[in-house]
């Protein structure tokens, strides 16, 4: 294997591809970057087998061939590659990467061990469609917020497409926590259940296009252009009955400009140190308390101004109710305008917040407090 390109080029597709790769995986041939050089292009390969990145990209071939670095130490090696042209050799256990004031000389991991399925394409291109990207990946970024980490339950660490006549709700849950919004820009309808950290490497290869392809074959989901390939994996399992999860019934709700609750609780929180909660607490039918205190530090009350609404809700003076400070920043953040709604049926069942667009629901649990 033998060819040249730009320094430039490769560091892009290098580092992207990178991303798919798991620094300790079970099988040591999945800690590298698989290259193969055919008809002058170079085709990239990273995976963790969960999620599967592909690169393509034209090269000056002079020797078709494969080989299998290390991901880590490849992607350190290019990302400080000088501006110009670089040329990569295969010598047998090492590849040399020189350009033309450096040289590298980076020992081989044995290709021949790398899973022979991620060289082929299980894609079946005839029956891709195309995906509008815009409506399809805000509303991703939105709802992947309440997806549990990785590490967690598998289940709850995805996003679930659930298909209703000519929509898709979009639903995670971290079981303290659940986003949900529709799009109606989703060309299949048997996505199923996706880990969010997958999806959202996907989005940031592709978010910057107007249009790609999307496949969905029985375990996965792929997508792709002319540059990159993703392949991710569905989750097994069944997702939780989400939609019994939101109260039947809204005692009254709160109106507050976004900006100013987030101001507010950005300072009301410093003392939390990230898991102390916050309380909310309403004063009068115009003014809203939000405190925290942490008995070793200290505490801060901010007051915020608010609209009551609801049909004959009464008196609310007093009404208190507390949440974990970052999940109620992060479903705040995301939601699109300038109003914010906070909508409550009772200080010991969750709260749904909303914007000024009302497909996108964000159901918070409230947390119980010593006060």
């Amino acid at each position: 294997m033998k060819f040249k390109t730009t320094s430039k080029e490769i560091k892009e597709f290098v580092l992207s591809v990178s991303r798919a790769v798991d620094v300790k995986p079970s099988n040591p041939s999945l800690q590298g970057i698989y290259l193969r050089v055919v008809d002058s292009f170079c085709e990239l390969i990273g995976t963790d087998l969960d999620l599967v990145i592909k690169a393509k990209f034209p090269v000056e071939g002079m020797v078709e061939g494969e080989s299998l670095i290390n991901s880590r130490v490849f992607s350190e090696v290019v990302r400080k590659l000088p501006v110009g042209d670089v040329v990569f050799s295969d010598l047998g256990n090492e590849v040399k990467i020189e350009t033309k004031k450096t040289e590298y000389k980076l020992r081989k991991l044995d290709h021949l061990t790398y899973p022979k399925s991620l060289l082929e394409d299980p894609h079946n291109t005839e029956t891709s469609q195309k995906l509008k990207t815009f409506e399809v990946f805000n509303a991703l970024k939105k709802v992947g917020i309440a997806a549990s980490p990785e590490g967690g339950k598998p289940i709850l660490t995805g996003v679930y497409f659930d298909n209703e006549e000519n929509q898709t709700n979009l639903v995670s849950t971290d079981s303290y926590r659940l986003a949900t919004t529709t799009v109606s820009d989703l060309p299949i309808n048997d996505a199923g259940i996706v880990s969010f950290r997958s999806l959202n490497e996907t989005i940031k290869l592709f978010e910057e296009e107007e249009e790609i392809n999307i496949n969905s074959t029985e375990r996965e989901l792929h997508f792709y252009n002319e540059r990159y390939y993703t392949s991710v994996r569905k989750l097994e399992g069944k997702f939780p009955e989400y939609k019994a999860l939101f109260p039947k019934e809204n005692l009254f709700s709160l109106e507050i400009d976004k900006k100013t609750i987030l101001e507010s609780l950005d300072r009301s929180t410093v003392v939390a140190e990230g898991f102390i909660p916050v309380t909310l607490k309403v004063i009068d039918e115009k003014n809203l308390h939000i405190y925290s205190t942490n008995k070793d530090i200290g505490g801060g009350v901010e007051e915020v101004d608010i609209n009551i609404l609801g049909l004959d809700v009464g008196d609310v003076s007093n009404f208190e109710i507390s949440f974990n400070p970052n999940y109620l920043i992060q479903g705040i953040e995301v939601l699109e305008g300038s109003k914010v709604y906070l909508r409550f049926s009772g200080n010991d069942k969750p709260a749904v917040i909303q914007g000024e667009e009302e497909k996108y629901k964000y159901l918070l649990m409230p947390v119980r407090t010593n006060q």
